[in-house]
């Protein structure tokens, strides 16, 4: 692999990237201690200071082209660690491929618009309208983006993710087998289960899962790319 140094160095500022995406879902997403849901809606909206959805937007802003440059390169080693004849590794490359970038626009686009959603809920509730009326105008904002957010959480969470372990079951990423576990997907699941706690700490820290998948799948692909031989130069015919 050509310029292994740069392409590490790029992976390692992707975790950093997805480590403040981590903080930025946090920031947005854990709600408290006696939070209650109502469909769409969390009763600790209207409690919630209003700088944390605004750190929350920015830290997004920082923080998602720094998890594209990880994310080049591991599309990039993905591709290198395919076998030129297999038409299976050549189909889940490309799946990796159009994956994590849709990972890299769903990760501002769903943010952006569930934090809007959080917003206009928040100021709303200080208005004369009454409860009902409110929680019809968000979920009817939220109706308006549904299929576009599920679209781009179910293929940036699954597509990545079965690509990503079919590399490492295949042995086309040279990592132990225990990174098929190190994906988006499996520590969404992972914060399903934390909120099944209803233990109000780690249904807050469940928030910030997804992006801590993806933070391990760029670890386990810098592993990977440390054992790729690095590229010959070609002599000089002189």
């Amino acid at each position: 692999m050509k310029n292994k140094g740069k392409a590490m160095r790029n992976m390692l500022l992707g975790m950093l990237g997805a480590a403040v995406c981590m903080a930025a879902m946090w920031l947005s997403f854990a709600y408290g201690k006696d939070n209650d849901r109502n469909g769409l809606i969390m009763s600790n909206w209207p409690k919630m200071p209003m700088i944390r959805f605004e750190l929350s937007i920015i830290f997004v802003a920082f923080g998602v082209p720094l998890y594209y440059l990880g994310a080049k390169e591991m599309i990039k080693a993905i591709r290198l660690s395919r076998r030129r004849k297999s038409i299976n590794d050549l189909r889940m490359a490309r799946l990796f491929d159009m994956c994590m970038h849709l990972s890299v626009i769903g990760l501002v686009f769903i943010q952006g618009v569930l934090v809007a959603i959080a917003i206009v809920y928040k100021l709303l509730f200080n208005t004369k309208l009454m409860g009902a009326d409110i929680i019809y105008v968000v979920e009817s904002l939220f109706y308006y983006f549904a299929i576009p957010v599920f679209a781009y959480l179910v293929f940036s969470l699954a597509g990545t993710s079965i690509s990503f372990i079919y590399f490492v079951i295949n042995e086309r990423v040279k990592v132990s087998k225990i990174c098929i576990l190190f994906n988006p997907l499996v520590m969404f699941g992972v914060g399903e289960l934390l909120k099944l706690t209803k233990i109000h700490y780690l249904v807050d820290f469940a928030a910030a899962m997804i992006p801590f998948g993806f933070l391990l799948m760029l670890a386990a692909g810098m592993v990977h790319v440390a054992k790729m031989p690095a590229a010959r130069r070609r002599r000089r015919v002189e």
